[in-house]
């Protein structure tokens, strides 16, 4: 409620005033000195001195009036071809080559600026190249039946929409609607010219929800460099966490509506400008999961999930540094886990039901500009799940994951990039033999225009 109250004292200074547009008239009065040959008189003898005359004109400049809504536009995408060595069967531990190519995402960015001070953005996704269904009727299916078929896999989103409005006398703002979280590397660098390796981080996805935006309302504040937020969102549903991304499953993105009876709390606090690539930050999140599941009888101990996160990016001359650490903590994580095993249908979780109580992420990338458009990275990651456990619940080794990569981005024509990078990821599970990727991502961000 005192949350909800800042909120309204905010509105309430401001007024609701629109600000409206303004036409501006600007008179600029400039003096002009300059040595004049004055015309050849006969027997003056001052016929070849030079006058000097003063010139003052004057000039109108009129800034023109802005005609609101205006709209303005962005968008990038990239394609991946990829070659990795994987494994058939628990059983069968000998490494094999998979090759894989993905239209892996086409994102188009809006924003509808309503004044001087407010605006709408909103951003559309098309991952994998979207997704088809469709009903086709079978004849000869018994006495005729109409079937439903999936022709493409993947995703069409809205993974943020959400209304802006700035007060300028107290350099506060206050976001209304889907927005991303301040909370990984993954959900604040989301332009990929901004980062060398293909994603920024390729372990966030095994822990929390990778691109993170969830729906709510936060305040920003600014004050010289820093700027602290501070939201209250949807929260997490226990019921979807798992073992191979412990509360990543937990995204609200299966139904058509989202349960709100568990909302978060974020906080955060930034120096710089980290969405740029040009700052760092703390941030904390923290939300109770339990009252967001579906089968309500099947829980009633709470489950908080909470994440620290210290993360950082910035370039000096052509040397950059990229990293973060990220500690979470899941609570009755055992309880959570015997609750899952016993959901059915589309819900089981099989295999995956066991949860680690904490879990801890640290990555750090080195990288280089060799040249103006050329850029090479080495990069340390690490992850593990089931760095604490309670109950009767085992430490799992296999999800204690340690990666190193290297690789490189290239651009041309100003916004189109190719990206290449090779790692090597081995765990901690004792005869689970260390496997490697290859990835090529080409792409195009027009945001590098800006």
């Amino acid at each position: 409620m005192r949350f909800l109250f800042l909120v309204a004292i905010l509105f309430a200074q401001e007024g609701f005033a629109q600000e409206a547009a303004t036409t501006t008239t600007t008179t600029t009065t400039t003096t002009v000195t300059q040595e004049v040959t004055a015309p050849a008189v006969p027997g003056d003898e001052e016929d070849d001195a030079k006058a000097v005359e003063t010139v003052t004109t004057s000039t109108t400049s009129i800034k023109k009036e802005r005609s609101f809504p205006e709209f303005e536009f962005k968008s990038y995408g990239y394609i991946v071809f990829g070659q990795k060595e994987t494994f058939k069967t628990v059983q069968n531990l000998e490494p094999f080559v998979r090759r894989e190519m993905d239209l892996a995402e086409i994102a188009f960015e809006g924003e509808f600026i309503l004044t001087e001070t407010s605006k709408v953005e909103f951003e559309v996704e098309i991952e994998h190249g979207g997704v088809g269904t469709t009903i086709e009727f079978d004849p000869f299916e018994e006495f005729g039946e109409f079937e439903q078929e999936i022709e493409k896999g993947g995703e069409v989103v809205l993974p943020e929409i959400y209304y802006k409005k700035t007060f300028t006398k107290t350099n506060t703002a206050l976001k209304v609607g889907k927005f991303p979280l301040f909370i990984s590397l993954g959900s604040v660098l989301t332009k990929p010219h901004l980062y060398a390796s293909i994603l920024p981080s390729d372990v966030e996805a095994r822990m929390i929800p990778l691109s993170w935006t969830e729906t709510g309302v936060q305040v920003e504040q600014k004050y010289h460099q820093f700027t602290g937020r501070l939201g209250l969102v949807s929260g997490l549903n226990s019921e979807f966490f798992r073992t191979y991304a412990w509360v990543g499953g937990g995204y609200q993105r299966h139904f058509e509506t989202t349960n709100a009876d568990n909302l978060a709390t974020l906080v955060s606090l930034e120096y710089g400008n980290l969405s740029k690539g040009l700052g760092a930050a703390v941030s904390y999140y923290f939300s109770d999961t339990t009252g967001n599941r579906y089968k309500v009888d099947k829980l009633k101990d709470e489950a908080h999930v909470s994440l620290l996160t210290v993360m950082g990016s910035y370039k000096w001359g052509r040397f950059g540094l990229a990293g973060e650490v990220i500690r979470g903590e899941l609570s009755n994580s055992d309880k959570v886990s015997a609750a899952n095993a016993t959901l059915g249908g589309l819900a089981k979780p099989k295999a995956f039901a066991p949860l680690g109580h904490k879990a801890n992420l640290e990555s750090l990338q080195v990288s280089y500009d060799i040249a103006d458009s050329f850029t090479f990275y080495l990069k340390g990651e690490h992850v593990d799940t089931f760095a604490d456990v309670e109950g009767n619940i085992n430490k799992n080794p296999r999800y204690n994951v340690n990666r190193r990569s290297a690789g490189f981005m290239w651009q041309w024509d100003t916004a189109m990039f190719m990206k290449a990078q090779y790692a090597r990821e081995k765990t901690e599970l004792d005869g689970l033999p260390e496997t490697y990727q290859a990835n090529i991502a080409f792409g195009f961000d027009l945001d590098s225009f800006n």
